[in-house]
């Protein structure tokens, strides 16, 4: 039997390293752990799966207002769906787009297509890639939109806002890995006028979502439930200060 080289074993484990490390890296970016009852129709919420999105549709009469929601860069958008229907069962739809090859910063545009944006009520935003490409829309089109929302993203960081006055949620992360809190501060002055930061405290940028804990990303001190509780009640917040307005 021939025998292997020194540079042949090497290149061999080195290989496998990195095979084993890419699968267990994009396993994160799937959903886990989801509610039983996500998907499933009840007397408040309808849910509407199309090609392009997941949509969690209130049954309650008397608000018109629309969300729409980016996922985070290669993150499975399901992983956003009990905080989707959440905000359905309090009564506003929420509509998690589909992004072609899980990237919003390729496909962000058809939600132009998507919604009759001039004729409803649409407030839209995102978590990390998704919010920096909810905030790229709302600059290219500052008279769509109702209202914004920033989840775990240092961004706006290329463009500015600072002259919208479109009401607007940035929740950050105390022990996010991706978005740091000097990166969140950094850009603060590119944010909409009166935009309302929010500090989660202890928690981290995998947590915006129902998903494995992301590479680069620090382990959060709270528990996903508690993240997810602190998301709905900020966003909930600012879609009655929208719909006072």
């Amino acid at each position: 039997m021939k025998k292997w080289s020194k540079r042949k074993i090497f290149k061999t484990v080195w290989f496998t390293i990195v095979g084993i490390f890419f699968i267990w890296n994009l396993s994160t970016f799937q959903s886990r752990d989801l509610p039983e009852d996500v998907f499933e129709n009840s007397s408040n919420v309808t849910v509407n799966i199309t090609d392009d999105y997941l949509g969690f549709e209130s049954n309650l009469t008397g608000n018109a207002i629309n969300v729409i929601f980016f996922q985070g860069g290669l993150v499975d958008p399901k992983a956003y769906a009990p905080l989707g229907r959440k905000l359905a069962k309090n009564g506003y739809n929420c509509y998690i787009i589909k992004m072609n090859w899980r990237l919003p910063i390729n496909d962000y545009q058809k939600t132009l297509e998507l919604f009759d944006l001039p004729n409803g009520k649409y407030v839209i935003g995102g978590h990390s890639q998704g919010a920096k490409m909810a905030a790229q829309l709302v600059y290219e089109n500052p008279s769509l939109f109702e209202g914004l929302f920033l989840l775990g993203t240092s961004h706006p960081r290329d463009i500015d806002l600072s002259n919208s006055a479109i009401p607007t949620l940035k929740l950050y992360a105390e022990n996010d890995g991706l978005a740091s809190v000097p990166e969140v501060m950094e850009n603060r002055n590119k944010l909409p006028v009166g935009a309302d930061l929010v500090l989660v405290e202890g928690g981290n940028h995998s947590q915006f979502g129902y998903m494995g804990q992301l590479f680069m990303d620090s382990s959060a001190d709270i528990s996903l439930e508690e993240q997810q509780k602190i998301c709905l009640e900020n966003m909930l917040s600012l879609l009655k200060k929208v719909a006072q307005d």
